[in-house]
């Protein structure tokens, strides 16, 4: 074949601000128009009179999902903090590939947005701060977020579940003074087992919540004397 009858390779002819986005309009001199963030132009080197071969085109086209994933982890890390369990799933969910999934991943690893011990502990100090439950319960939750064991294990040292559990169960108790102790037992023993607690943790705390709130009952009521 001819070498002169092959198709020239189209080449970049202008890169202009697209309205008020960080996005550029690409023109390339076989009139074709491409739409590329200012990041995945940085990233992929594209200047004006560049030759816009295949692999230049595919660079650029990979940069750019590379950058709208960051844009989307950035939002949903500016709504609340993320497991990286959970950011892989919901990047993939927005229909985003793997290997861009994997690549936004790294980065927010790198820069230190992203980190599982870190986001462990958070969560188990908002949930002690808002809605207190057993050690077992908060290492379900955590496990459940893609967190692993030793991670969740090491975020929930320290809690003293049957110290947590009687504070709760006098807490709560208060509710019930007045009332039988088979009453006591089944309305604060019902909450702690719904906030995690084992057996053995809800039963001592049951009865140490009722042997100091002893005071508060009523005692029985005495006739005056003739």
């Amino acid at each position: 074949m001819d070498e002169s009858s092959s198709p020239q390779v189209p080449y970049i002819v202008s890169m202009s601000p697209a309205g008020r986005g960080r996005l550029r309009i690409i023109v390339l001199s076989d009139g074709r128009e491409l739409v590329a963030s200012d990041e995945a132009c940085e990233r992929a080197g594209v200047a004006v009179g560049m030759a816009a071969d295949p692999d230049l085109l595919a660079q650029l086209d990979r940069e750019e999902r590379r950058a709208n994933a960051h844009e989307a982890a950035l939002r949903l890390l500016d709504a609340r903090p993320r497991s990286e369990h959970e950011m892989r799933t919901r990047l993939a969910l927005r229909g985003f590939d793997p290997e861009t999934v994997a690549h936004e991943i790294e980065r927010l690893r790198s820069a230190g947005l992203l980190d599982d011990a870190r986001f462990a502990r958070a969560w188990v100090e908002d949930r002690m701060r808002v809605s207190p439950r057993g050690t077992a319960m908060l290492r379900y939750e955590l496990l459940g977020r893609g967190i692993d064991p030793e991670a969740a294990a090491a975020a929930t040292d320290g809690i003293d579940d049957l110290e947590l559990a009687t504070a709760l169960a006098l807490q709560r108790g208060r509710r019930y003074s007045d009332r039988t102790h088979e009453e006591f037992l089944a309305k604060v023993g019902g909450f702690l087992r719904r906030r995690g607690f084992d057996y053995r943790v809800t039963a001592e705390a049951l009865r140490a919540a009722w042997e100091q709130l002893a005071g508060d009952r009523p005692g029985p009521e005495v006739a005056d004397a003739p």
